[in-house]
């Protein structure tokens, strides 16, 4: 399929009003969403029926979270012609599918690798926030940008998959967020808050002390690595599994993060089950790690800097620029998206499919 760029949605208004509009907006692209995962679903023995049920069982939790997105997700529901349920389960898809240890068996990790570089060691003297998707190659169709006026909170630009609330973004305030896949042996045992919100709770929070404690106040159902930054110079990897959350800030103004626990005290902890899935992430974070401060000792770096570690072929397809390969199950995977943010600028990049050709297209505040 040849991608070249995601669809921009502008939605503005209250929760319910937003809501509405992404729905009515973009409801062809909600619906295929819907179709893959329903499949999805079913391909690890759950009907959709038992989905919609499952799905339900989260709305409390939702609505304890933050009920202004349980309004929204209800929005996106009528405006596409779904029930909420259905909208819940895409947000939900990670916790409904990982935590009930099923996923493995027959699709890809939901990979990634992060980077950022602090101010300091960057050329033009501004924090550059970067990331390549791993992920089912069918997201490519999936892909939407949102752009979000809320009537209250900052602005904010997120990337996501149709119906969800969001993936990586940035938002007014200078707050960026991107998130990676891990694995912890205590997965999946208590419900929590789906990690589509945690995202879009940090994008929207003003103050980045409020951005972090989302998720150090969450609960949560799975694993996940989420890289949080500010415009302004700060940023901080947060290794969360469901009872814990590890952190890790940048070394010689570099910050990489693949699909595997990095920090000392998580390793003393957790039972990393990461590698099980995703053994390619040790090489994958050494190598970006080692391309960057290579280039940092020549000088300071630059967006391209990054960019250039993040299309890697080492190791193809299981690269960090992943060229599509079957996974369990026969399920294909890739590198969806390279995703580039300069949270000063309030601007993003993006490259669907960055195995095939490196066209971004940009996206702005």
């Amino acid at each position: 399929m040849d991608i070249e760029s995601f669809p921009l949605y502008d939605i503005e208004g209250d929760a319910q009003q937003r809501g509405r509009q992404y729905g009515r907006a973009a409801g062809d692209r909600i619906d295929l969403s819907l179709r893959t995962y329903r499949a999805a679903f079913e391909r690890v023995g759950l009907s959709w029926e038992r989905t919609r049920a499952l799905a339900r069982r989260f709305m409390p939790m939702v609505e304890a979270f933050d009920a202004g997105m349980l309004r929204e997700i209800e929005g996106v529901g009528e405006g596409a012609g779904v029930p909420a349920e259905d909208i819940v389960a895409l947000n939900a898809r990670s916790e409904m599918l990982y935590a009930f240890q099923q996923l493995e068996a027959t699709e890809p990790p939901d990979g990634c690798t992060g980077v950022v570089v602090m101010p300091s060691a960057a050329r033009d003297g501004k924090l550059i926030h970067a990331q390549n998707w791993d992920w089912r190659v069918e997201s490519l169709e999936l892909g939407v940008v949102l752009r979000i006026q809320p009537d209250e909170g900052p602005a904010m630009l997120t990337f996501a998959e149709a119906g969800t609330l969001a993936r990586a973004g940035l938002n007014s305030a200078g707050i960026a967020v991107t998130g990676n896949f891990i694995k912890a042996d205590n997965d999946g045992k208590q419900q929590g808050v789906p990690l589509a919100l945690i995202r879009r709770g940090i994008l929207q929070s003003t103050l980045y002390a409020n951005a972090l404690g989302v998720v150090c106040r969450s609960a949560r159902s799975i694993s996940n690595n989420m890289i949080i930054t500010h415009a302004e110079g700060e940023a901080v990897s947060l290794e969360t599994c469901p009872e814990q959350v590890f952190w890790q800030q940048p070394e010689g103004g570099i910050l990489v993060h693949a699909n595997h626990f990095k920090t000392p005290a998580a390793l003393a902890r957790v039972v990393d089950r990461s590698l099980e899935t995703t053994p390619d992430s040790l090489y994958r974070d050494r190598r970006v790690t080692e391309a960057l401060r290579n280039r940092r000792a020549a000088g300071l770096l630059t967006e391209q800097d990054v960019l250039d570690a993040l299309q890697d072929r080492f190791g193809a397809p299981r690269a960090v620029c992943r060229s599509p390969s079957a996974g369990p199950g026969g399920a294909s995977s890739a590198t969806v998206a390279t995703i580039v943010m300069d949270p000063a600028a309030r601007k993003m990049r993006i490259a669907p499919a960055p195995f095939k050709a490196h066209r971004f297209t940009e996206y702005s505040l």
